[in-house]
């Protein structure tokens, strides 16, 4: 019994004594349809929020097959955030939208990493398995998270369904101003003079993109993963 206490004890702990992290896995959705004159502005787009929400949290991000990314997320707790601002930046910078919005199916998994080397993609763990494998098994929602605790899978199953189907009905204009909002926390009032329009008019782009309830479901998804970081 004595052994078996010991295992039990291990087993509970075992999460709050190794490093979590988080791993993004991405496909570019209906990827074969974009024109060839429009692959260098995709590489583009995808660079340019590689720079520029490393503010949310630092990560590791790399390309490979010709339309997929993977990231490697230092802080499990912004994750989430990275993850929909990722799909915003897509949806904003489509340069034909006559041909679909550019979007992508991103699996987010949290765990261990056992194995890291000079490239994300050959790297291995807990997190990296949870995200591809989730990825090649969600039909056709395109943001889904696994975590090692099921509880908190529950939960958000239901709560990522719901802010899934939210961001999947963006408009260009609606996923911009989510952008430069969230990427920053930046004031309305700010984001207003930097694209000269009002802060009315900031205000009502938002409201038709239920930007409250997108912060609430970053909020929440914050919440319960620091909870089990504890």
């Amino acid at each position: 019994m004595f052994i078996l206490d010991l295992l039990l004890k291990f087993a509970n702990k075992k999460y709050y004594n190794m490093e979590i992290r988080a791993v993004i896995t991405g496909d570019i959705v209906a990827s074969s349809q974009i024109k060839p004159e429009y692959r260098k502005a995709l590489l583009e787009c995808l660079n340019t929020m590689k720079n520029e929400l490393q503010n949310v949290s630092p990560f590791r991000m790399e390309l490979f097959r010709g339309d997929s990314f993977q990231l490697l997320v230092e802080d499990p707790v912004q994750a989430a955030k990275i993850a929909i601002l990722l799909r915003a930046g897509l949806i904003n910078k489509t340069p034909n939208k006559d041909n679909g919005m550019w979007d992508a199916k991103i699996s987010l998994g949290i765990g261990t990493v056992e194995f890291l080397s000079d490239s994300i993609v050959t790297s291995d763990g807990e997190a990296f398995q949870y995200s591809g494998r989730q990825l090649d098994s969600m039909g056709k929602r395109r943001l889904a998270v696994k975590t090692p605790w099921e509880e908190t899978n529950k939960e958000l199953d239901v709560l990522t369904a719901f802010v899934d189907d939210i961001i999947t009905g963006w408009s260009s204009k609606q996923a911009g101003m989510i952008y430069l909002i969230l990427k920053a926390d930046t004031p309305k009032k700010e984001v207003a003079e930097f694209i000269g329009t009002s802060v009315q008019n900031v205000r009502n782009v938002l409201s038709t993109a239920k930007e409250t309830l997108v912060r609430a479901y970053i909020n929440r998804y914050s919440e319960i993963i620091h909870q089990n970081l504890q």
